[in-house]
């Protein structure tokens, strides 16, 4: 399995899918968002694993959804 860039989230949207939650996750930083399955018992972690694991999603259309959780910005 390869995995994505380092990143923190900024924001996630949850959806409820055939067989579990969906989400998909917007990084503070790249030029996609992420899209993958609740797989753990923590919605943090599974954030953290979406946006290592998770497959490539247009940016553009992430940020279209609505906002379940934001995560406050990574200041420099």
């Amino acid at each position: 399995m390869s995995t994505n860039k380092p990143n923190k989230p900024k924001q996630v949207s949850w959806f409820n899918g055939c067989g579990g939650r969906i989400g998909v996750v917007v990084g503070q930083t790249g030029e996609h968002a992420y899209i993958g399955m609740a797989l753990r018992h923590d919605e943090d972690a599974d954030v953290e694993h979406i946006l290592l694991y998770g497959a490539k999603f247009p940016l553009a259309a992430a940020l279209l959804l609505p906002v379940s959780k934001s995560y406050p910005s990574e200041e420099s």
